[in-house]
């Protein structure tokens, strides 16, 4: 039977137990879901319906206990049949109080969401900016270093800093390589790296760039500034609260799950794949890409910035998250963040 098929009532059962299994951790029985729905249906009754839903995949029957607990099915259904809530008023006072400090840098203000993410989905919270390879470049300053090296200080449209050191054969004075920077940011902000390493293969087959100095440097610098892609930055709160919880004391699934969030690249791929649209996503146990993640949930959304894909960020935690509340939270943060770095920006 498919999903769309189900009566109300079975809905409604099968909603009613998936949030006394969010609220208690434990199997869930006819008497106590009874109790839920306040009697409305007799125990006996229930056991039919319950039996109804695990025979359609939406329930399990865990060991030797009477209770049922939700399969990745029954919290798919669950989560698409819920409507949205409103944050609650002093959480999201919470978040802006915290998020928008005039001071703060866009590196301060990805932690900063990372922890409330996390400290109010008590789950694990998360942010990440692609590299910059990805993002649309801002602005470069490049400063002289001891000769042949020069310090490249790039500033992405998110507003996220990075540095790298380069080294260049012609012994060059801060004022020129303050020339050369000046030409960079007035011709090629708002660009991606492979744009701007594109345009600058165009300006060395140009016949101007032969015979201007000032060309020939920005030509040469150009090439060596914007030529690695970097890494992307994640930001990652929390991973305790996942490690604390009941279901994770099997040690190889515990070390497949830290090795998880100590591999940077392969924690990079997993929240990509998780990102991919618009909008709150929310992948369950085995929708999740990594077999590391199957009995997890992650909710997901993206901060955007005007002209430029922003930011990722989300929560990582049990399937027996609060996915009501921490929707409205990942929702909340993804705008919020998104006008902090806008501010910055201006």
């Amino acid at each position: 039977m498919a999903a769309t098929a189900l009566d109300e009532r079975r809905r409604d059962v099968l909603r009613a137990l998936i949030q006394l299994h969010i609220e208690t951790g434990e199997p869930v029985g006819s008497e106590s879901l009874s109790r839920a729905l306040r009697r409305s249906l007799s125990p006996a009754t229930l056991r039919n319906l319950m039996a109804d839903l695990e025979a359609l995949g939406y329930l399990d029957h865990p060991h030797t206990s009477a209770g049922r607990v939700p399969t990745d099915e029954g919290y798919r259904l669950y989560v698409d049949s819920m409507g949205r809530q409103p944050l609650d008023p002093g959480e999201r006072e919470a978040i802006d109080a915290a998020l928008r400090t005039r001071e703060a840098s866009a590196e301060q203000t990805m932690e900063r969401a990372s922890q409330l993410l996390s400290r109010l989905s008590r789950h694990v919270g998360f942010v990440f900016a692609p590299d910059i390879a990805r993002t649309s470049f801002r602005h470069v300053d490049l400063v002289p270093l001891a000769f042949p090296r020069i310090l490249v200080v790039m500033v992405s449209a998110t507003g996220l800093v990075t540095h790298k050191v380069i080294e260049f054969d012609e012994k060059l004075r801060a004022e020129e390589l303050s020339a050369c920077a000046n030409y960079l940011n007035a011709h090629f902000s708002g660009m991606t790296l492979a744009d701007i390493r594109a345009r600058l293969l165009e300006l060395m087959s140009e016949e101007k760039a032969l015979y201007d100095s000032l060309l020939q440097k920005v030509v040469a610098l150009g090439g060596l500034a914007f030529q690695d892609e970097g890494e992307a930055n994640v930001y990652l709160e929390g991973t305790s609260n996942i490690v604390g919880r009941p279901g994770f004391e099997d040690l190889e699934r515990l070390r497949g799950l830290v090795a998880t969030f100590e591999e940077k690249g392969r924690l990079v791929r997993i929240l990509n794949a998780c990102l991919s649209g618009d909008g709150i996503r929310v992948l369950i146990g085995h929708e999740n890409p990594d077999p590391d993640l199957r009995d997890l949930s992650l909710v997901t959304a993206r901060a955007p910035i005007e002209g430029d894909e922003g930011l990722g960020l989300g929560v990582l935690g049990s399937t027996r998250m609060e996915y009501a509340h921490v929707v409205a939270l990942v929702d909340h943060v993804a705008r919020a963040v998104s006008d902090v770095l806008r501010r910055q920006r201006e």
